[in-house]
């Protein structure tokens, strides 16, 4: 394109020169035209841009994270003009699409239409636009480009993926799973007031009658039944290229330790923050649909703060009875850490699964003696396990 104006310039100019020093028709006619050159391609651009059409959709718009789909776009010329030099260019910072590239160009005979078929893959949970971002134009002479956004993109929404692992990092799952069935066992007779996401088998409807309030039996030695996963849903960064590696991790993590338990058949609870401190519960994997499409809409926000999230959790009874508990996070400041020293207070064993790529910001557990850290990047790419 730049020899092409190079070369249009050097025309004009001897044009010029022709029409100083000679004049006549001929030169007049070629001043003219190469005059009119440039002219006549910005309004061929103009009238592309006017009367060119592109299509395109997924095969569906709920995606799970690297699970491919199908794509289709098509390219189309209802006109008797011919198109030519166009290229379209996809979104490629969360998502890609198989065998095709930014660099094909295509030519569009008048009355004609390019019809594609291909996959497309999203690499992170969320909600963005997908497929074509950008479509680029050029005239005949090759002077001019124009780059213009799509109007009508695919916003996907996608899903986190579930990864059925034995093994998290460091952390073995299976040692959590024998500590939690060293100490199962039945209702006694004594009950606490029943909190949100308590298995409702266990409510003692006579007490609850005496009292005024929902009452639920406690379990025999039941400090020690229930795997706690708390998941923080603060946002710190408002750039989606940062909170979205870090936010699809968060929830594939959760998901992959949540996993673990139901397949085992061990009652896991997972917490997070929205207006007030949520409880989920899954007990095995029939249940583990419902699960898993209520942790696919868990919402992260700047206001879902680590004060918050201390606040609420230390007043939960359940959290701190659980046999472990499972810290999943992105960030670590002095709240975090308060967090850790409570629910360490009652001899509560807490693995730190943070997930982020930079050694700096791991937090400094030393002074935490009954706890472990698991370092996960949020680039990494975790492979599915044998164990269903």
């Amino acid at each position: 394109m730049r020899r092409n104006r190079i070369i249009w310039l050097c025309l004009w100019v001897l044009s010029v020169i022709g029409i100083s020093l000679k004049g006549g028709a001929v030169t007049y006619g070629l001043f003219t035209a190469l005059t009119l050159v440039p002219v006549v391609s910005l309004l061929y651009l103009l009238t592309v841009y006017m009367l060119f059409h592109i299509y395109q959709n997924s095969e569906q718009r709920f995606v799970t994270v690297n699970e491919p789909v199908q794509y289709r776009f098509a390219l189309v010329n209802e006109y008797p003009l011919q198109f030519v030099g166009i290229r379209v260019r996809f979104f490629t910072d969360f998502s890609a699409i198989t065998d095709l590239d930014d660099e094909t160009e295509y030519e569009l005979k008048p009355h004609t239409r390019i019809e594609m078929t291909t996959r497309l893959i999203c690499r992170y949970r969320g909600e963005y636009e997908i497929g074509i971002k950008e479509i680029e134009i050029q005239d005949f002479f090759r002077l001019f480009r124009i780059r213009y956004r799509n109007k009508e993109c695919i916003h996907a929404v996608v899903k986190p993926r579930l990864i059925k692992t034995d093994r998290l990092g460091d952390i073995e799952l299976t040692d959590a799973v024998k500590a939690s069935e060293n100490s199962r066992s039945e209702p006694d007779v004594t009950s606490r007031e029943y909190v949100s996401g308590d298995d409702r088998r266990f409510i003692n409807w006579s007490q609850s009658a005496r009292t005024g309030a929902l009452m639920t039996r406690l379990l025999t030695g039941s400090d020690h039944q229930e795997i706690a996963i708390i998941t923080d849903t603060f946002r710190k960064s408002g750039e989606p290229a940062e909170f979205l590696p870090l936010e699809n991790k968060v929830l594939e993590t959760a998901l992959s330790i949540a996993y673990y338990f139901s397949r085992n058949n061990i009652c896991a609870a997972e917490y997070h923050l929205r207006e007030e401190l949520i409880r989920l519960t899954v007990e095995n994997t029939w249940k583990f649909e419902e699960f898993y499409n209520n942790i696919s809409e868990v919402m992260f926000s700047s206001q879902n703060d680590h004060r918050r999230l201390y606040e609420t959790a230390v007043r939960r009874p359940d959290i701190s009875g659980s046999s472990m508990a499972f810290f999943i996070l992105s960030s670590w400041d002095a709240e975090t850490d308060a967090l850790l020293c409570e629910l360490e207070r009652g001899g509560l064993r807490v693995e730190v699964c943070f997930i982020g790529d930079n050694e700096n910001d791991l937090p400094d557990l030393s002074c935490h003696k009954n706890c472990g850290l698991t370092n996960i990047s949020p680039y990494s790419v975790s492979t599915k396990e044998s164990g269903g």
